[in-house]
């Protein structure tokens, strides 16, 4: 008998709203210091496509993980959140018309937390803004626009978004697009590339990162604010 494969267990979530009326979902751990300075730049290059790899191989993965994680206990706890404990205010359709997805990496060079990510990500736009079931009503004329961007992506993994009706931006187009109307999905980004993309303007809701840490030390950081 083939194991399956358990998704990642997570601490458990705390939540608190901050003096700028932020509302945050974070992980009970203490949060880590971030450097007052910035590493030197690197430019990251798009990622090899391994030998023999289509797009029907990540079409194919992308069936697995997802049979893995909408029957898991984590995906029914997430629907918990989302929709009984995350305040309505932040579930409007009225206030979201685009989703921003940033550092997710390539999707072509197997990596699980990639996978993880994304149905991840599928699961919060269903339940948020795209299920009929939603109590929310919205102007039929209403598109949730969804943009991804990692400077990782290669040829295959551009193929493999577009295919889901994803738009593939080119580093940095992405932070443009960030506005009072934008859900950002960033988990695991480096609170440098959180700095370029909230340089211009705050989202309405975000997944990611800390961002206490990221503004408490580098939105007043030379050169950036």
């Amino acid at each position: 008998m083939t194991r399956k494969e358990k998704p990642p267990s997570y601490p458990k979530r705390q939540q608190f709203t901050d003096s700028d009326g932020w509302t945050h979902i974070s992980r009970s751990h203490k949060p880590t210091r971030i450097n007052n300075s910035f590493p030197p730049e690197h430019k990251l290059k798009p990622a090899e496509i391994p030998q023999g790899q289509t797009l029907l191989d990540l079409q194919n993965s992308h069936t697995h993980y997802l049979e893995q994680w909408l029957p898991s206990p984590y995906h029914q706890n997430l629907r918990t959140l989302l929709l009984n404990d995350l305040p309505s205010s932040l579930r409007s359709r009225e206030r979201i018309d685009r989703c921003i997805v940033l550092g997710l990496g390539s999707l072509s060079n197997g990596r699980r937390s990639s996978w993880w990510e994304l149905v991840f990500l599928e699961s919060v736009l269903e339940l948020l803004f795209l299920s009929a079931s939603s109590e929310r009503e919205t102007s039929s004329d209403w598109e949730l626009k969804i943009y991804v961007q990692d400077p990782v992506f290669n040829d295959l993994d551009v193929a493999f978004f577009k295919s889901l009706g994803f738009i593939v931006l080119s580093d940095p187009e992405a932070f443009d697009y960030i506005s009072p109307s934008t859900f950002l999905f960033a988990p695991h980004l480096e609170a440098e590339v959180y700095v370029r993309a909230l340089k211009k303007a705050k989202p309405g809701l975000c997944v990611g990162t800390d961002l206490g840490e990221c503004s408490d030390r580098y939105v007043s950081y030379p050169n950036i604010s």
